[in-house]
């Protein structure tokens, strides 16, 4: 079932933001202390892969971790972007529109696919024009 993206993140917000405000959190949210949490959270994801081998096989004992609990380190990653966002008073959806738009001006499809290597360290300019 595919739902209106917009209306589910606006939803999201409000929901999260009555969640802050019935246990008074807002005190704690500081444009600096929400940047530490999506760091925080972020890093908690990323121990979720830690000792794993790139294809996901198992290494040092440990494999691909549960699926559930990577869904919920990613949503914390979301919810405290959002509170970030919010804190910050400005509307992430047109951030990361302008972003992705700058990001397609810096790295053109024609010299940057297939292409890891990133920013001063390429020369993704066509060296035939």
């Amino acid at each position: 079932m595919k739902t209106n993206m917009n209306d589910d993140f606006d939803t999201l917000n409000e929901k999260l933001a009555e969640f802050v405000k019935q246990r008074d959190w807002s005190q704690f949210h500081t444009p600096k202390n929400m940047a530490i949490c999506i760091s925080v959270e972020a890093n908690e994801l990323l121990a979720h892969y830690t000792w794993t081998s790139p294809n996901g096989q198992k290494s040092l004992g440990t494999g691909e971790p549960d699926r559930q609990l990577a869904m919920d380190e990613a949503a914390d990653v979301l919810l405290s972007l959002l509170s970030y966002a919010r804190v910050c008073d400005f509307d992430l959806i047109s951030a990361a529109h302008s972003k992705l738009k700058r990001l397609g001006d810096k790295y053109p499809v024609e010299s940057a696919r297939g292409n890891a290597v990133k920013g001063e360290e390429a020369d993704l300019t066509d060296s035939n024009s």
